[in-house]
């Protein structure tokens, strides 16, 4: 062997010695020596240096009169393969690089580590790796994640007890999902969201397992519910959020509109109501939410809003919680001991914590200085004041859904006020609060009970939410005997987000699908 040394390249001249040969057709072992030829081949890098070698190499004649085969070249199963320009731990490099970084991204990496190659070589690397045998699944998670968001689903399916992706479909139906656990019979445990296509194809698809619901997807539901009735009782958050207030506190000023802007304002609202307004006569005219829809060419979530209130909704006012809101205390604090000047007092919450620029402070320290001073009238000053914080019905959500000893001062204050004014909030929130202990507890023995008190409580969306944990009953009630969730399947829904937005678009769904299966080959 003769080596060449390049600033940059390292050429190796390799000549084979072997005296025979076996023939790819008919296995015969051949020591007829027809000529010889030299292949070209890149390998892996050496101390950053790009690495070619001139492989010297004999052709044979083969011995057997009856083979087809009768000119054939020295093969190397170990290092390369025929007609191959890559030695073969040089393209498994090369594919791991694709694996974790695409085309574009292993093209600049390998060419820093001294291996030139283009995109497409990379995706052909990666496309053509054979996929990893599947071992038997047990104990199988499923869920969804979004491949254009709201507009086209794919699904994920992980092995729970290895904690690995086993496949991924194009699409969210329950014929997929029956077709694939057909093929794989031994599946017992089957975790997954409430979704109905997922219940229905498990079902179809392997009857001897049990279905699992997820703990998560649970409380989120609940959750929901709780913000369905949020949204139906919303005056009532507004005047909650006025009483609670202290008694000196004011409105957050706003910033100057103008005329025009009015104008907008008062027609966006008048056509707003107009919907709302036709949107319940044609539900009095037994006209379907779809239909609706498509007459008035509005969103279909408006229309599901407008038919859960009792009354016009009002658009959600601009006074909510401020990131400087907790700094106020403080912030009065060193106003009253003499401290005014911004710069120093957005340096003080800044290490405290504050992540803003100054300007917010800015806005809201003008309204503490004292006013210009008048001929013949003594400057008064201004006396820092409380402003009232409406609260969303999102952001009352999870305040009614937090401990008690979890809430500021206000915010106590707020939920105690609300749950008087409300008493079906008051009866949502401690069923809901309930329901959240069952899980967390796994009280199996406490659900049949609770789910009679949701059906008797007269609140609509707690009905509503009841009878469907009713016909998913089976699933919900092993959510608490199994210690299975869809924890493992959501880290790894998160780590195929990172991939499809590392494509920027540029591939589709095959690549995507290649790119998370090879998670297999790594060690449990």
């Amino acid at each position: 062997m003769q080596v060449t040394l390049l600033p940059t390249l390292v050429r190796l001249e390799v000549t084979s010695t072997r005296a025979a040969g076996s023939c790819p057709r008919c296995g015969i072992r051949s020591d007829q020596v027809h000529s010889s030829y030299t292949r070209t081949v890149a390998d892996v890098p050496c101390a950053g240096r790009q690495v070619i070698m001139r492989w010297h190499a004999h052709r044979f004649r083969c011995s057997n009169s009856a083979c087809a085969q009768r000119i054939f070249t020295e093969r190397f199963p170990t290092h390369l393969r025929p007609w191959a320009r890559k030695t073969l731990r040089l393209g498994e490099t090369l594919r791991s690089l694709g694996m974790c970084a695409g085309g574009r991204g292993a093209q600049t990496l390998a060419r820093k580590l001294g291996m030139p190659v283009s995109p497409q070589t990379v995706l052909r690397l990666v496309m053509t790796a054979p996929e990893p045998a599947l071992a038997p699944v047990s104990v199988l998670g499923v869920d969804d994640f979004a491949l254009r968001r709201g507009q086209t689903y794919a699904t994920m399916l992980v092995d729970l007890e290895r904690r690995r992706v086993v496949d991924l479909f194009p699409e969210r139906s329950e014929v997929s999902l029956a077709q694939w656990l057909r093929q794989h019979p031994g599946v017992r445990l089957i975790s997954r969201d409430r979704a109905g296509d997922y219940a229905s194809g498990a079902a179809l698809g392997a009857p001897q397992a049990e279905q699992v619901a997820d703990r998560f997807h649970l409380l989120v539901n609940a959750g929901e519910v709780l913000e369905r009735c949020l949204t139906r009782f919303h005056t009532r958050l507004r005047e909650a959020a006025v009483r609670s207030a202290p008694a000196d506190a004011v409105l957050r000023a706003t910033k100057h509109a103008t005329p025009a802007d009015i104008r907008r304002k008062q027609d966006r609202h008048a056509a707003r109501e107009q919907h709302f307004e036709q949107v319940l006569a044609l539900t009095q005219q037994s006209v379907s939410a779809h239909e609706i829809v498509r007459r008035l060419g509005i969103a279909r979530a408006t229309v599901a809003k407008f038919l859960r209130v009792a009354s016009f909704p009002e658009v959600a006012l601009l006074s909510r919680p401020r990131q400087l809101d907790r700094y106020l205390p403080y912030l009065r604090e060193r106003w009253t001991a003499g401290e005014h000047n911004v710069r120093q007092l957005w340096r003080e919450i800044h290490d405290q914590g504050y992540t803003a620029s100054d300007m917010s402070l800015r806005r809201l320290l003008s309204t503490w200085r004292e006013p210009a001073p008048q001929p013949g009238v003594a400057g008064t000053p201004l006396a820092p004041k409380e402003e009232v914080i409406f609260y969303s019905t999102h952001k009352t959500r999870w305040l009614l859904m937090k401990a008690p000893e979890d809430l500021s001062e206000r915010e106590a204050a707020y939920i105690a006020t609300l749950t008087q004014l409300c008493p079906p909030i008051a009866e949502a929130q401690r069923l809901l609060t309930t329901f959240r202990q069952i899980l967390t507890t796994r009280h199996e023995e406490g659900l049949n009970p609770w789910l009679e008190q949701c059906e008797q409580c007269g609140i609509s969306e707690l009905v509503g939410f009841a009878r469907g944990l009713r016909r998913d009953y089976a699933a919900v009630a092993a959510a608490m005997r199994y210690k299975w969730s869809q924890g493992p399947i959501e880290g790894h829904i998160n780590r195929l987000k990172m991939l499809k937005r590392q494509m920027y678009g540029r591939a589709g769904f095959p690549l995507l699908r290649r790119r998370v299966l090879p998670d297999l080959t790594r060690p449990p």
